[in-house]
């Protein structure tokens, strides 16, 4: 790398920019060398430090092969990347001579791990854009198939469908009762918010229950004696189902597969995803493509669900008592107890209830550097 004169260390960030578009993994802090310029902007400490942390992932996956197409492309993206959401403006690098006006320049080593998910989460929204909303496939039904409605929990009655649907059983048809789905009200607030990180996106899961909790009240979805009230309007089958392994027998299948929730980490970086979607297509198609395209293709990591708080049992335990005095005094028809919604004592000690900036970092990381999601469906082997 050429020394040159530059009093104000942007020649020794030109170099580190090189550097980095080269493979390399050397932290600002210990970069020396300098370069002359090869754009009209230096890049921001953000998208400099992320380029540096998808060439660490690469060189510990295998050998980077040194002007690569993809790779350089891939850079060339990072480096031009906004930083959407909520966080500060493209940062500059500390010892280069710093702006008039802005924040201070900062060590790009010592960022937190949510200022560079945000120009992670801007390249993975061109990409799943890029994906699109794949074709729907036609299932023929099968009309010996029983006819049915799946409602309440929203991830476990889509996961239901949709595998019911592959078998030539889709929703609907003549008669068809209305099955609302329910379980321990903590387990159920659990897949509302993922579910809506896979749709339109949500606020962060704190900052989710405390809304809830301040209205003092439940979503729309899981407050199960509102959804039977909605449905028995139009139909006259409607039933609240709490014992799962009954499911089968209502649907008239043999069984069900378990339901399958994604990861706190998954669903974090969803929900990111799906807010920066919303700056670049409409509401519907955002939802779609968070439920089509990003959702079967996201991969499995080992990282536990979301879960409640303590500081937030108080509240749902008392719902859930409620609700369960409600289902039981209005005589609506309940498969299972009533009783399973309130959720359980726990000894174990409880999980953490999100996940951990870096650990969403590295799942946007590795989706970055390893495109093979794109053209996967349903990932099981955890990363």
């Amino acid at each position: 790398m050429e020394r040159l004169e530059s009093a104000d260390g942007t020649a020794r960030a030109w170099g580190w920019v090189a550097h980095l578009r080269d493979g390399g993994t050397t932290p600002w802090s210990a970069w020396l060398d300098e370069a002359t310029p090869s754009g009209r902007v230096l890049p921001g400490a953000q998208q400099l430090e992320l380029l540096r942390r998808l060439n660490l992932a690469e060189s510990s996956a295998g050998p980077r092969s040194a002007g690569s197409p993809v790779s350089a492309r891939l850079a060339d993206r990072v480096l031009n990347a906004a930083a959407p959401g909520r966080g500060k403006p493209d940062l500059s690098l500390v010892g280069v001579a710093p702006r008039a006006y802005g924040p201070q320049p900062v060590d790009p080593g010592e960022l937190p791990a949510d200022e560079l998910i945000r120009v992670a989460t801007s390249v993975l929204a061109d990409d799943v854009v890029a994906l699109g909303v794949p074709t729907p496939t036609r299932h023929l039904r099968r009309p010996w198939r029983r006819p049915h409605r799946l409602v309440g929990d929203p991830l476990e009655a889509a996961q239901v469908r949709e595998h019911l649907a592959r078998r030539g059983q889709p929703p609907g048809g003549p008669g068809a009762p209305v099955l609302v789905l329910g379980g321990p009200l903590d387990q159920m607030l659990v897949d509302v918010w993922t579910r809506r990180c896979f749709e339109r996106g949500s606020g962060g899961w704190l900052e989710w229950l405390r809304f809830w909790q301040q209205r003092g009240s439940l979503p729309p979805r899981i407050d199960l004696p509102a959804v039977v009230q909605r449905h028995q309007d139009r139909h006259v089958d409607v039933r609240v189902v709490l014992d799962q392994a009954r499911l089968p027998s209502l649907l008239g299948v043999r069984r069900l597969p378990p339901p399958s929730r994604p990861r706190a980490d998954a669903a974090e970086l969803a929900r990111r995803i799906a807010s920066v979607l919303g700056l670049l297509v409409s509401t519907d198609q955002r939802a779609a493509l968070m439920t089509h395209t990003v959702l079967p293709r996201m991969p499995a990591t080992s990282t536990p669900p979301v879960s409640l708080p303590e500081e937030h049992r108080g509240w749902v335990v008392e719902a859930a008592e409620r609700m369960c005095r409600t289902l039981s005094r209005s005589g609506y028809p309940v498969v299972g107890d009533p009783s399973s919604i309130v959720p359980a004592e726990s000894a174990a000690p409880a999980a953490p209830a999100v996940a951990r900036g870096e650990l969403v970092l590295d799942l946007a990381v590795g989706m970055l550097v390893d495109p093979r999601w794109k053209t996967s469906h349903d990932t099981k082997e955890p990363r």
